[in-house]
């Protein structure tokens, strides 16, 4: 393709009004609709974007010639949106999660496959300096065999009308995760509660295991009286805190460990030793996440290339999502994740720990 793929974008609440600005800010694209139900919202629009045209009938972008089509529309829409895209020759774009059901993402994938058109969800932390920074520093080692991770992502609100807190926040935290490891989970379990809307949690936590004894902590909630947007990373050398909140310096590496040897079997032959050292703050590039994103869609639109966040990490984030929201009805019980053995990208884990890991997977397969 050597002309400016066109784009539409479905969708122009909250997060449709960031991609119609990252669109039209970019020269590789070249934003020609922007679909809503509100009449206002596209006002809104027409009037920043004047060349922009606007429209409350899906079907006209359906109809249309843009090449990729952006949904940001409720998650209960995805699926059904993102189909009628595809199958109108449309690449897609689909904000996260990337449906309410893997067998879902499973026909979308397949469809996209069938058509060679892109699929992509709106990960958008994948694309985020910080969260690239947390990766390869991992994969590099530097921590040492990881422990943990712990994310934490609170609010007063936003509450969603057709989503419960879990599948509206955890799908940034678990892509996080899933994308800084490299690794599928094992398992999931999780526990919440409603306060505000029945039967529809606004605060939860949720815990992962993964093959290589790394486990990880999920707390999201809709009533906090702070915005937390916490990642921490525990490895057996040093320990990483990204604060998403912070005005600057989002990533701090503490030279912080605990090693405890033994030279006999009584109690006291036992030593800890606890390493306090220097805290360091790298540079992170202050490139906005989003347009990063939006550009790995347009590229792939043009060139054909594959994106970051395809079709088989929204299933991967959706699939866990299902496990723990089964768990909450379950009452915490632990849900099986259907994963693959992995190869191991990441420093190899204590003996031990590998083993129980395997053991977990082993049973879960029986």
């Amino acid at each position: 393709m050597t002309r400016r793929p066109k784009i539409a974008v479905v969708g122009c609440g909250y997060w449709g009004s960031k991609h119609v600005r990252v669109f039209r800010e970019l020269p590789s694209a070249y934003l020609t609709l922007a679909v809503d139900d509100s009449q206002q919202r596209l006002d809104y629009i027409r009037e920043s974007y004047p060349d922009v045209a606007t429209t409350q009938n899906y079907e006209d972008a359906l109809n249309s010639d843009v090449d990729g089509i952006v949904l940001a529309t409720p998650i209960s829409s995805h699926y059904k949106l993102a189909r009628e895209a595809l199958l109108a020759g449309k690449h897609v774009l689909v904000e996260k999660p990337l449906a309410t059901t893997s067998q879902q993402c499973h026909e979308l994938i397949a469809l996209a496959e069938a058509r060679s058109l892109t699929l992509m969800v709106g990960h958008t932390f994948e694309y985020n300096p910080a969260v690239t920074y947390l990766r390869d520093l991992v994969l590099s080692g530097d921590l040492g065999d990881l422990y943990y991770i712990d994310s934490a992502r609170l609010n007063l609100g936003l509450f969603q009308r057709d989503a419960d807190v879990l599948w509206d926040l955890a799908p940034h935290d678990l892509s996080i995760i899933f994308y800084i490891l490299g690794l599928p989970a094992l398992s999931i379990s999780a526990r919440g509660s409603a306060h505000i809307l029945q039967n529809r949690p606004d605060v939860a936590f949720a815990d992962l295991t993964f093959h290589n004894g790394i486990s990880a902590h999920l707390h999201v909630s809709w009533l906090d009286p702070c915005k937390v947007r916490r990642v921490t990373i525990v490895g057996s050398k040093k320990m990483v805190v990204f604060n998403d909140v912070a005005p600057s310096e989002k990533v701090r590496i503490y030279d912080k460990r605990f090693t405890m040897t033994t030279s006999g079997d009584q109690y006291s032959d036992w030593q800890a030793a606890y390493h306090n050292g220097n805290v360091v703050m790298p540079p992170i590039s202050g490139v906005e996440p989003l347009r990063l994103e939006c550009q790995d869609f347009i590229q792939s639109i043009a060139t054909g290339s594959p994106v970051r966040a395809d079709g088989q990490h929204g299933l991967r984030v959706v699939e866990a999502l299902e496990a723990a929201s089964q768990s909450l009805v379950n009452g915490g019980r632990v849900e099986s994740l259907s994963a693959p053995a992995p190869t191991l990208l990441l420093p190899t884990a204590p003996a031990v720990a590998l083993e129980n890991s395997y053991a977990l997977y082993q049973h879960s397969q029986q």
